[in-house]
């Protein structure tokens, strides 16, 4: 029986997750494809984007997380890149940072807007090994707001922590959550 590559791909890579993961791979590309615009609507829509840039404070299972953010929004599909970083712990070599792209499709009413979020984010500690935790979640967005936006995010999903010590290359699989307040201006 033949797996599809990226399929095959993450449970290759994951072998020991691969149930868990091969459903939720499964789960996020039904959600892609069920929050895209031209799935349930005409097909002469006038594409307008509207560039956002902000600040969001992240709080998670692992280690809390102040983020700068830029985000295009284009027919209700928000796509965003965040880089941040965590506050510096007294075992910790240098500040933790992080890495992250997030998805949402938002409905509007009266300036509120909320839908789903799919989020992907890298982090990365120093506690004298490297440890790197790699997260995928799924969750919603609730926004308030046009020039200036204040939005509440709420996600939970998968994470992989992995670490080297004494030569030895250790992986473990745990779930996590994520809670995000921003505020970001729309630059038009």
């Amino acid at each position: 029986m033949k797996i599809p590559s990226l399929a095959g791909f993450f449970l290759r890579l994951f072998s020991e997750f691969s149930a868990p993961l091969y459903v939720i791979h499964r789960l996020i590309i039904c959600c892609f494809i069920l929050c895209q615009h031209w799935f349930c609507s005409a097909q002469n829509q006038v594409a307008s984007s509207v560039w956002r840039i902000g600040l969001t404070q992240e709080v998670q299972k692992f280690n809390p997380f102040t983020r700068a953010r830029i985000q295009v929004d284009r027919n209700k599909n928000l796509f965003a890149v965040n880089l941040g970083l965590s506050v510096q712990k007294a075992s910790q070599q240098i500040f933790a940072s992080t890495f992250a792209i997030d998805y949402a499709h938002l409905w509007e009413i009266h300036r509120v807007s909320l839908g789903p979020v799919m989020d992907i984010s890298i982090d990365s500690y120093v506690f004298g090994t490297r440890f790197l935790y790699l997260h995928s979640s799924v969750g919603y967005r609730l926004a308030f707001g046009e020039q200036w936006q204040f939005f509440q995010e709420a996600t939970i999903g998968p994470t992989m922590e992995s670490f080297s010590y004494l030569n030895q290359k250790n992986q473990q699989f745990t779930w996590n959550f994520h809670i995000k307040l921003g505020l970001q201006y729309a630059l038009r």
